[in-house]
């Protein structure tokens, strides 16, 4: 859940989080999701230290893979700060955000047939069917809580 919190549409105040929130590339650039800062070096910067180490190197493998093989042409690398543009400039020029919550990383997990193909099948289902149920349910959990934020923002400011 806390890994989608450093996930922010522009700028910080304390300008410390360069966390990619559009989907991009581009070459040593803190604000792409994909940096490549040098020669035979790929950078993905979605990945965090709560993700699951294997699964992470499997669908960015299979990802990798399918690119290749299928011949999916990039487009050009950006080299701006996309933190320094207005998020709806961005938007006009075709640009898309990740995922900003669990829910909603499922939901886009659930149409990805590279990734389910590259899970495979558990012994009654495709893995992704059940990491997703597994996922879902832990952002049913989640979002169930009332947190001190929500009891200070709404019920003791009056």
């Amino acid at each position: 859940m806390h890994s989608y919190k450093r996930l922010k549409l522009g700028a910080t105040t304390s300008g410390a989080t360069w966390s990619p929130v559009w989907i991009s590339y581009g070459y040593n650039n803190r604000t792409q999701m994909l940096r490549i800062p040098a020669p035979g070096r790929i950078e993905d910067r979605t990945i965090d230290g709560a993700c699951n180490p294997c699964l992470a190197a499997t669908v960015v493998l299979a990802a990798g893979l399918d690119g290749i093989e299928n011949k999916i042409e990039p487009g050009e690398p950006n080299s701006e700060n996309l933190y320094a543009i207005p998020n709806e400039t961005l938007l006009q020029r075709g640009l898309t955000t990740l995922p900003t919550n669990l829910l909603a990383a499922t939901l886009e997990l659930e149409q990805d047939e590279v990734i389910r193909a590259a899970l495979g099948r558990g012994r009654d289902e495709d893995y992704v069917d059940y990491f997703i149920r597994v996922k879902r349910n832990e952002w049913n959990r989640y979002h169930e809580q009332v947190t001190p934020w929500e009891v200070d923002e709404y019920l003791t400011r009056f």
